[in-house]
């Protein structure tokens, strides 16, 4: 299938609407973990949930006016869950090896930089001492009530397996989308979404996020099967290429895809402090100058503005800009080498490459995100805005440190787990040395403050002298994660099926 070819509406009825959509519209999320104990209740749990899990088909338009969804269910499972629905081990070992092992693997950890705070030992959920997930149901409501009252729904029909599933004691996560898009550090998130090309036409191959299609390389790569005979119902495609002289496989990746869950938890007023504390060191301590600090260790403004469209001030009027490079930038004076938003999606800035080169590149490791915020604002966010604009003292920004939980419900969806999240979390977010850069790892998500490791350094480029920030603390710790297979709705049904 050519990448620019629009997937038809069958299609996409096939694969889950979490996948083409973050449901902005839908600003409340739940997150129920479940249990599998018995095969067959749980694929009659299945059989009735089922029904109900929102595809990705294009919304109606009625009277010139698109009518979404007032709510939405989806479902993702993990290799214990696929594997307590009784699918057999020769199907298992199709699936890739990082989504088998789990995040909480050593392997997994080291890659990742789960470590010490953030070693899954002491995560709160999907971690080595809590029990094991093996689904989750993602809901998603336009206001509270509505999603108590989906969360009530599914809590009944769980009830209704009679033990043979389960949702794990206290381990529901809710999350909500602020006003502003604000993450809790207060810079306006979820600017940069790449577009799919299977579901707009253009943007990156469906490949990348879908399964059973072209990806950046122009190849499909593997999927899981099935033999043929174990699709009992012929619920499933055939695999469309099969080695010759092979057994039929039936193919139950296709319209499906991977989904990577953590728990974020945010220190809020300890980045703040360090802003604040930093912002003093050049004996300019106002609220101004953390606030520039603060931007340039993220790449954009509180707005969401970038850097190399904003460098001296916020522009609220660029705060949703996403068409920029950073050809013009190649020292990063405007937008730091080793700020956040440049590693995440580098675009045509990697060093030593050519710009065809870096933006190829850096197509090859995008990410779906699909997150939602946990917990209190510190301060609105407009307060940055104003505070930035005044030149008010930096202990506007202070706060005590609190024993309150911030953060967001990261969610990504990739067809490789390996190749794109690992990739981008390993070798652009923990690298110190990206891009030619010297002890300067991501200052938002990168592992900073390691026992063992050197220091970890925001370097900002200026003149005649470049800055460098005192030591980076980790502001962003692990407390739960999982890695998950959401499957196409046939595969769904296949799953669901009587054994």
């Amino acid at each position: 299938m050519p990448d620019s070819t629009l997937l038809s509406d069958d299609v996409r009825a096939d694969i889950q609407g979490f996948i083409a959509s973050g449901y902005g519209h839908l600003s409340h999320a739940a997150y129920l973990f479940v249990q599998l104990h018995d095969a067959a209740a749980a694929r009659g749990w299945l059989q009735q949930l089922g029904p109900d899990v929102q595809s990705a088909r294009a919304w109606p338009v009625v009277d010139g006016r698109v009518v979404k969804p007032s709510a939405a269910l989806n479902i993702a499972f993990t290799a214990p869950g696929l594997a307590a629905l009784g699918l057999p081990a020769q199907v298992l070992c199709t699936f890739p090896p990082e989504f088998r092992e789990g995040m909480a693997e050593p392997t997994r950890s080291r890659i990742l930089g789960d470590t010490e705070e953030s070693d899954p030992d002491g995560w709160e959920l999907g971690g080595t001492r809590t029990p094991a997930i093996h689904a989750v149901v993602v809901l998603h409501a336009a206001s509270v009530q509505g999603l108590d009252v989906l969360c009530r729904e599914q809590r009944a029909l769980i009830e209704g397996a009679r033990g043979g599933v389960t949702e794990l004691p206290g381990a529901m996560q809710s999350g909500y989308r602020p006003d502003g898009d604000h993450e809790p550090f207060g810079f306006h998130d979820g600017v940069s979404q790449p577009a799919v090309a299977g579901l707009t036409g253009d943007g990156v191959p469906t490949g990348e996020f879908i399964l059973g299609y072209p990806n950046h390389f122009a190849v499909v790569p593997p999927s899981p099967v099935v033999p043929a005979e174990l699709d009992r119902q012929n619920v499933l495609p055939p695999v469309v290429k099969p080695h010759r002289g092979a057994r039929p496989f039936r193919d139950l990746g296709i319209n499906g895809s991977y989904v990577v869950y953590r728990k974020l938890q945010q220190d809020v007023a300890g980045f703040w402090s360090f802003m604040t504390r930093e912002a003093a060191r050049d004996g300019r301590e106002n609220a101004g100058r953390a606030i520039e600090l603060a931007a340039r260790c993220v790449g954009r403004w509180p707005s969401g503005a970038p850097l190399v469209l904003a460098s001296a001030a916020d522009d609220p009027a660029d705060g949703n800009r996403d068409d920029f490079l950073y050809g013009g930038d190649p020292d990063g004076l405007a937008c730091p080498l080793g700020a956040h938003i440049r590693r995440a999606n580098p675009r045509d800035g990697l060093k030593p490459y050519s710009a065809t080169q870096s933006l190829s590149m850096s197509e090859a490791h995008r990410l779906l995100r699909r997150a939602r915020v946990f917990g209190p604002a510190l301060f609105d966010p407009s307060v940055l805005r104003s505070l930035a604009m005044t030149g008010s003292g930096a202990s506007a920004l202070n706060r005590p440190a609190e024993d309150i939980a911030r953060g967001i419900h990261f969610f990504c969806v990739n067809a490789s787990i390996k190749r794109q999240f690992e990739f981008v979390q390993q070798t652009w977010c923990n690298n110190p040395r990206f891009n030619g850069l010297h002890d300067n790892k991501d200052p938002i998500l990168g592992d900073n403050a390691r026992v063992g490791q050197p220091s970890s350094h925001m370097i900002i480029p200026d003149w005649p002298v470049r800055r460098r920030t005192g030591a980076l603390p980790r502001f962003v710790s692990v407390r739960g994660g999982a890695y998950l297979f959401m499957p196409g709705l046939s595969a769904l049904r296949f799953l669901a099926a009587e054994g």
